[in-house]
């Protein structure tokens, strides 16, 4: 696989890799029992997934994702957010999920042995990500009965979060090598107008207007971290520097 075609592919790794992580830090601390049970199959999923796309582009995967130095990651900033508040977790499960559909879809050509049945698989476990997280969104938006509490606090945490989210979508120098590589069939200048449109549209259904943000700063070309990055790599990586030779 060509450099750029790989870097293409391991961002969207870290970002699966990541987000799963920061989702399985809800087990045992969710609102309610069955938020701990679906955010523990939500993690599992996209841990699995950036596994799969690993797989593609490195030699070994129990060892190479856990031994780069943060420059070497290419993750974006929404996955990196620890998110302690319940509701920035859910509006970036929202978020996140929407614009990974596109992402997925974009890759069922790929012209990389094995990408398509990997995105055709994932693919199937997404609609159930983003069905979930949808159906809690539209439940909390549609306030009254008591929820208007929690139809404001979800305003407010989807326009925290939605600046990072902007930023998921802003391409590596490499994209365009990538592109003409045929490891995907659009832009993410595409992808990000599709999302955006169905994002605008989802809330408007429920009365709820956004200014649309410009990306958080620092994000360009996926090659900076984020504040808090370094603790992120260390809690990630902790069990993993125990025995660095073990096979998992």
């Amino acid at each position: 696989m060509n450099p750029a075609a790989a870097e293409y592919l391991l961002a969207f790794a870290d970002d699966e890799h990541l987000i799963g992580h920061r989702h399985t830090e809800w087990i045992g601390v969710a609102p309610f029992l069955e938020e701990d049970l679906a955010f523990a199959s939500i993690g599992q999923d996209e841990l699995g997934h950036g596994i799969a796309l690993y797989d593609l582009i490195v030699d070994d995967v129990d060892h190479r994702p856990f031994t780069r130095a943060p420059g070497e990651w290419r993750s974006c900033w929404l996955v990196e957010l620890p998110c302690r508040d319940w509701a920035e977790a859910l509006a970036r499960h929202w978020l996140y999920d929407l614009a990974e559909r596109h992402r997925w879809e974009a890759l069922l050509g790929s012209s990389v042995p094995q990408l398509a049945g990997i995105a055709e698989r994932a693919l199937r476990e997404e609609e159930y990500h983003r069905r979930h997280a949808g159906d809690l969104v539209e439940r909390l938006l549609a306030g009254g009965s008591g929820s208007d509490d929690a139809r404001r606090r979800l305003m407010a945490a989807v326009e925290r979060v939605l600046p990072y989210a902007v930023a998921l979508f802003e391409p590596l120098a490499s994209e365009p090598a990538a592109l003409a590589d045929g490891v995907a069939d659009r832009s993410s200048t595409e992808m990000a107008e599709a999302w955006r449109v169905e994002v605008v549209e989802a809330l408007a259904a429920r009365d709820v207007a956004v200014a649309w943000p410009a990306p958080i700063e620092g994000q360009v070309g996926r090659t900076a971290r984020s504040p808090g990055f370094d603790a992120l790599l260390a809690d990630l990586t902790a069990v993993f520097r125990l025995d660095p030779d073990a096979v998992w």
